[in-house]
């Protein structure tokens, strides 16, 4: 009998694509709404918008190559999923970098935008992999 922790399995991909485009989407409508509130007004929405936009284009690509369909153990998920939170946080805001320098767009809602586009994306990843790893578990 093999234990939880060897046994392969697949994560929910429908799940894990609801996250990664949900995610985003929720925080540019959000941030939309803020918009008109606080004190960046226009200079501050198309870039925090672009921020959330390059968040949500880093998770899906990183969601498909991490290939969730493929069975794997347990334990190979849990660093496959470590890594590649690392590697959306290190592409987003190294292509955020990108368009700060290149295009002069102002730090903060790209900072902001980044943030606010990767932060739903990382918690619902992990609700989603950690409800799968439990069902597996039990």
């Amino acid at each position: 009998m093999t234990s939880p922790a060897e046994a392969s399995i697949t994560l929910p991909t429908v799940p894990l694509l609801g996250v990664a485009i949900g995610g985003p989407a929720g925080a540019a409508l959000l941030w939309l709404g803020a918009s008109f509130i606080g004190t960046w007004g226009e200079t501050g929405l198309w870039p925090g918008l672009a921020a959330i936009g390059i968040a949500a284009a880093v998770s899906l690509g990183i969601l498909v190559a991490l290939r969730p369909w493929k069975p794997r153990r347990i334990l190979v998920w849990g660093g496959l999923l470590i890594a590649a939170s690392t590697g959306r946080i290190v592409a987003t805001l190294g292509f955020c970098l990108l368009l700060y320098s290149a295009a002069l767009q102002p730090a903060a809602p790209l900072l902001f935008g980044a943030v606010a586009g990767l932060l739903p994306v990382l918690a619902g990843e992990t609700i989603v992999a950690s409800r799968r790893f439990r069902l597996d578990a039990s």
